[in-house]
């Protein structure tokens, strides 16, 4: 849109609109018509080509900061091939495109400017196959610049052509040069030291005006294999933008793509079959007999084919590859499935596209569903009558994955060939001991076959317990459970527990721990007895309450004289009512506790007991219900002894000598004296000499007393009697 190069005057040079000629030939099909517009300042982005209102689908900017003053420029981009499509070969003018607001401030610099181009991209299928890249943005120089331009796939560089579109190329100054991987660029219209120079290589024209549409050959400089190309610029006087380049390379070749159509699978097998279809589509050659095919299971080499025929362009072939998935890896992976691949990640076949190669899926084996493993169903019963069972809930317990179906049937083979299979489950009736219910779960390619055990298990039988009454003796009575453990269950191999609760019996919680020993916290208790054989518990009960025993009165010894060697005689009978608290009870007197408490060996009179001292004496008090059992010490004690003063000493054997009671065999170290009435000692006896007779001893033998009074002191070595007893005899032959 410049009228003349803007560095070669200082008035403004730029319009606002301009037009161009497009002439394809007939047989010229338009692929892509892509619309650029560029200029001085910060952007008009709302231009009109011919009559259509353009807004662009890409911008770019480009700054520059001279002497502390920023200098915007911009460039914009419309894919325009429909309008190009429908209007075809003639005039295009591009209008509206006003950088005025800019163009005196870019003056003072020589930048002033404003453009359009459009790139058309065309087929006709007398021309060889071209691979066109294009690459745009909006990158400025000075003083250096360079570009990578990837994507390239560099199969014949025969022919190969790159082009530019460039702005503010100025042709008075010869300061740039543009080089293509290193090699320098010209031709007849740009020389090498001066390459932008506002030329248009399509038309030969050059006063395009600080716009260059520049082609350059470059079949030496690019090489086959190649997958990226470097473009440099360098300029130290004047100011060059790049904003589009275009690269032609000639294609003609296969381009081989495979697709997977199915997979072949069996439940729990690792085996599969994959049918896949290898493609020559959109090529420009056809794919050659036995390109190599490899197969992948999460990036593992599993298999190796080869296509069978030459497939045509437009043409594909069908084919199976059966493959084994090592136990190594999982049941879901990625399977890839690629052509013009040797099992090593490359091919033998150079293609069009090299980069289209390989199909990939999620593939899952097929697994018959899991399922959980049921316990036996156990009902209780007290006889095999008919029982109604509801299935329901086992299809949700038996099935791991909830979105399996689960149906039930009678036998194992119904399961299998999924055939009358129970249609009232929600009602199965059954009076065998056992019955077996088959459960198939289906998922959607498989099925797994598990069974429920349903059984008719009986009660635990036991026998009627009567209540229990606990005789009282004290606030820690216990009662001892021991024997209902016996007495209860009919069969000795149930197990039987003891509880406080109907609840906790039912639970089975908290059951009495000391049943040997326990002590009910209030009274009447009902004890629950739980018996439980290996399915099934029942549950019978009864009442512990309290009898109060007989109260008694603590008793002390009872004492008595001893008769000799410890040995005295007792009234039992005297504590009877001494030691009863209630007049209506009974007592009993025993030798023994156990005596007393199984109440046999009652001694028998207890009015007339003799016995040896010290002896413990057990009385056994019996109330109607109860008994207490208590005891007494009898002991004795050394009474005084008697002393009988008349002695006739005239062998009658009447008094034939001094007799005293309760003195010898008691009083074992006694002393006797024997006193005439003038006081003189005419006698001494102890335990151990005979009884005095009337005798006198004297120092050589003894005689007769004179018939007459004596006196006696009687010593009896005794703690209670200190002093010794004393009285007189009278004495007669």
């Amino acid at each position: 849109m410049n009228t003349a190069e803007n560095n070669s005057t200082t008035n403004l040079v730029t319009g606002t609109s301009s037009s161009a000629t497009l002439s394809l030939n007939p047989t010229d099909e338009i692929e892509k018509a892509y619309l650029y517009w560029a200029g001085s300042g910060d952007g008009d982005f709302e231009v009109n080509l011919n009559t259509v209102l353009i807004t662009p689908d890409r911008t770019f900017s480009h700054s520059r900061i001279i002497n502390g003053i920023e200098f915007t420029l911009f460039s914009a981009f419309k894919d325009v091939t429909s309008q190009i499509q429908n209007s075809g070969n003639g005039n295009y003018t591009l209008s509206n495109l006003d950088i005025s607001p800019f163009e005196v401030l870019h003056s003072q610099r020589r930048t002033n400017f404003a453009g359009w181009a459009i790139l058309i991209i065309y087929k006709n299928d007398a021309l060889p196959l071209n691979q066109i890249n294009v690459y745009d943005g909006l990158e400025g120089v000075p003083d250096e610049l360079s570009i990578t331009l990837d994507v390239l796939n560099v199969i014949d560089n025969n022919n190969s052509k790159v082009g530019f579109l460039a702005w503010e190329g100025d042709s008075g100054l010869a300061t740039e040069q543009f080089s293509f991987n290193g090699e320098l660029l010209s031709n007849s219209l740009n020389p090498t030291e001066n390459v932008f120079n506002g030329t248009n290589s399509f038309t030969g024209s050059n006063t395009l005006y600080n716009m260059d549409l520049d082609v350059y050959n470059i079949e030496d400089i690019i090489q086959i294999g190649d997958t990226s190309a470097q473009i440099a610029l360098t300029s130290f006087q004047d100011f060059v933008m790049i904003n589009t380049v275009v690269i032609k390379l000639n294609n003609q070749l296969p381009d081989a793509t495979i697709a997977i159509n199915s997979i072949d699978k069996q439940c729990d097998s690792r085996n599969m079959l994959v049918n896949y279809t290898v493609s020559n589509i959109n090529a420009t050659s056809s794919l050659p007999a036995g390109t190599p095919i490899a197969i992948y299971v999460d990036g593992i080499l599993l298999g190796q084919t080869q296509t069978n025929t030459i497939i045509p362009i437009d043409g594909s072939e069908n084919g199976q590859i059966a493959i084994v998935i090592p136990d190594t890896i999982t049941n879901n992976f990625i399977l890839k499935i690629v052509v013009d691949d040797t099992g090593v990640g490359t091919g033998i076949v150079t293609e069009l596209i090299e980069t289209n190669n390989s199909f990939s899926q999620s593939t899952t084996l097929w697994l018959s569903p899991q399922f959980n493993i049921l316990p036996d169903w156990n009902r209780c019963v007290s006889s095999y009558a008919p029982e109604v069972f509801d299935l329901t809930n086992y299809i949700t317990a038996v099935k791991v994955n909830p979105n399996d179906t689960v149906q039930f049937f009678t036998s194992y083979n119904e399961a299998v060939t999924n055939t009358n299979p129970i249609t009232n489950f929600t009602n199965f009736t059954t009076s065998s001991p056992q019955s077996t219910i088959f459960i198939r779960i289906d998922n959607t390619h498989c099925y797994s076959i598990t069974s429920l055990n349903i059984f008719l298990r009986l009660y635990p039988t036991y026998n009627a317990i009567p209540n229990s009454n606990i005789c009282r003796i004290n606030e820690n009575t216990a009662f001892d459970f021991t024997p209902y453990v016996l007495l209860t269950p009919t069969n000795p191999s149930d197990n039987i527990y003891f509880f406080t609760s109907l609840q906790d019996a039912n639970n089975n919680t908290n059951p009495i721990l000391n049943s040997s020993n326990y002590q009910p916290d209030i009274t009447p208790k009902s004890i629950y007895i739980r018996l439980d054989n290996e399915f099934c518990y029942s549950i019978t009960s009864f009442v512990i309450d309290y009898y109060e025993v007989p109260k008694y009165n603590p008793l002390n010894n009872m004492v008595s004289c001893n008769e000799g060697f410890n040995k005295a005689t007792f009234d039992l009978t005297l504590y009877e009512p001494i030691v009863k608290q209630n007049p209506a009870d009974t007592v009993t007197f025993y030798e023994n506790y156990d005596n007393a408490s199984n109440a046999v060996g009652t001694i028998l009179d207890p009015y007339f007991y003799v016995a040896t001292t010290p002896k413990e004496i057990f009385i056994r008090i019996d109330n109607e219900n109860c008994f207490s059992i208590t005891s007494f010490l009898l002991t004795t004690r050394n009474c005084p002894p008697t002393v009988y003063n008349y002695i006739s000493a005239n062998n009658d054997y009447y008094n034939d000598n001094l007799i005293i009671d309760g003195l010898y065999d008691i009083f074992l170290d006694f002393k006797i004296e024997i006193y005439n009435r003038w006081g003189r000692l005419i006698w001494t006896g102890n335990q151990n000499t005979d009884k005095w007779t009337g005798q006198v001893k004297n120092g050589i033998g003894s005689e007769n007393a004179p018939d007459g009074t004596y006196f006696y002191l009687l010593f009896l070595n005794d703690i209670d009697y200190p002093k010794p007893l004393s009285g007189y005899l009278f004495l007669v032959h």
